[in-house]
């Protein structure tokens, strides 16, 4: 049996509750800005795997980098293409 006084109180709750979980995660989300740990988490998406789906090598330098390093292809003086494996020495 429900009474008029407490005809509100499950949306109250459920914005209380919500409000909560807001600021818990702004608290987390500045807490990781501060710390710098979102550019630890990117650094691989930005680098190292940019490089392995680029170059085929996430070590890999290309020719705007500062030259080719461990870099896939190497071009020779007939326009011809060499493909080398980039793990060996």
């Amino acid at each position: 049996m429900r009474h008029s006084d407490e005809s509100g109180q499950t949306v109250i709750e459920y914005i209380l509750l919500l409000s909560i979980i807001t600021a818990a995660f702004v608290v987390v989300s500045k807490g990781l800005t501060r710390a710098g740990l979102t550019r630890m988490l990117m650094r691989p998406l930005q680098e190292n795997f940019a490089r392995a789906y680029q170059y085929g090598h996430p070590e890999a330098l290309g020719y705007d980098d500062g030259g080719p390093k461990k870099h896939p292809r190497a071009q020779g003086e007939n326009s011809f293409r060499l493909f080398i494996n980039p793990y060996e020495p």
